[in-house]
């Protein structure tokens, strides 16, 4: 029986490395991957840019707005003349279908109008989503179809001072798209 006891344990030790020597690794199939990709947002002029059009010095100087809607031009004093191109500034956003855009226009006092005379200051800009009401916090909802594109147009107040001198005035300022 000894000699049967010391067979045994020799058998165990034997077979226990083999036991302990086996992979202890897995391999899942069929793991899911994923991404999501974006139109990139863009953003460009699709005219001449705001021009509030053709107006008349006052000696009391005044305000034209310029409502980007209907391109309506209306006055606290200034007369406007009949003549002469009137616009709003008309832009194109494309990017992701169904996607939600703000748009950011200048500040109060960040654009100026220079020329041969005092600077005019131009504020409270106003943007209108495809013919829609104007307003300064404007935002648009991109259409559910391939090229997703959409159009706005930006109006604002000109301020001319009191006898604006005689001549041409020009200035530039920066509108911004971005996704919600």
């Amino acid at each position: 029986m000894h000699t049967l006891s010391r067979i045994f344990a020799g058998a165990l030790l034997l077979a226990a490395p083999v036991a302990f020597a086996q992979s202890a690794t897995a391999t899942a199939s069929s793991v899911p991957a994923s991404a999501r990709i974006y139109v990139p947002i863009t953003v460009s002029l699709t005219n001449g840019g705001l021009n509030f059009g053709d107006i008349f010095a006052s000696t009391a100087g005044g305000d034209v707005t310029l409502d980007p809607q209907n391109n309506t031009r209306t006055t606290t004093d200034p007369a406007l003349g009949t003549t002469g191109s009137v616009s709003a500034a008309t832009f194109k956003v494309t990017g992701k279908r169904n996607a939600t855009y703000a748009i950011t226009l200048p500040a109060d006092g960040s654009v100026t109008l220079t020329g041969a005379g005092a600077a005019m200051p131009v504020s409270r800009f106003t943007a209108s989503v495809e013919n829609a009401a104007a307003t300064g916090t404007a935002t648009g909802l991109l259409p559910n179809a391939a090229n997703a594109s959409q159009t706005f147009a930006v109006g604002g107040t000109l301020t001319l001072g009191a006898n604006q001198t005689d001549g041409d005035y020009a200035g530039t300022f920066n509108v911004t798209v971005a996704y919600n």
